[in-house]
C-alpha cells in the first residue's frame, strides 16, 4: 500500500473528515486531498505531521514498519501503542498493563482511548469510580 493509499485508509477508519485529518496535521485540505489522490507525494516533514495526526508512526505511514503487514484494525492498536509509549510518560505498572490489553480484540485503536483507559482504570483503583 502507498502512502497516499495509507493515509486515507486510516483517515477513513479513524472516520475522520479531510478537512479534521488537514486542522489536526496543520495542513490545508487541498493538500490532504491532493495527496489522498495521488496528486502529491507528500515532504518528510508532511507525512511526520500527518503520522502525528493519526496517531501512527512515521515508519508506519510510509510502509516502513512490521506493523504494515497486519490488518488495518490490528496494526491501529499496535500504532497507537507506539505512539503512547513515545508521547507519554507511563509508570511500569500502567506500561504493563497496555502491554497485556493491547492484544485483546477490543483494546483501543488510538492515543485518546488508550489514555482514557488508563484515566477510568486509575480512578477505578483509587475508589474515585462510582459504579451506578
Amino acid at each position: 500500500m502507498l502512502v497516499n493509499q495509507r493515509v486515507k485508509a486510516i483517515r477513513l477508519h479513524r472516520r475522520l473528515e479531510s478537512r479534521e485529518l488537514a486542522r489536526l496535521a496543520g495542513l490545508s485540505a487541498g493538500e490532504i486531498s491532493h495527496i489522498e489522490r495521488k496528486m502529491r507525494t507528500p515532504k518528510i516533514d508532511t507525512a511526520e505531521k500527518i503520522a502525528g495526526a493519526l496517531d501512527v508512526t512515521i515508519g508506519f505511514l510510509l510502509g516502513q514498519d512490521e506493523d504494515t503487514n497486519l490488518p488495518l484494525p490490528q496494526a491501529l492498536v499496535r500504532q497507537s501503542v507506539k505512539v503512547l509509549l513515545l508521547r507519554s510518560e507511563l509508570s511500569s505498572a500502567e506500561k504493563a498493563y497496555v502491554e497485556r490489553i493491547r492484544v485483546r480484540e477490543s483494546a483501543p485503536d488510538s492515543v485518546k482511548g488508550w489514555k482514557d483507559l488508563l484515566t477510568n482504570v486509575a480512578d477505578f483503583l483509587s475508589g474515585s469510580f462510582a459504579v451506578k
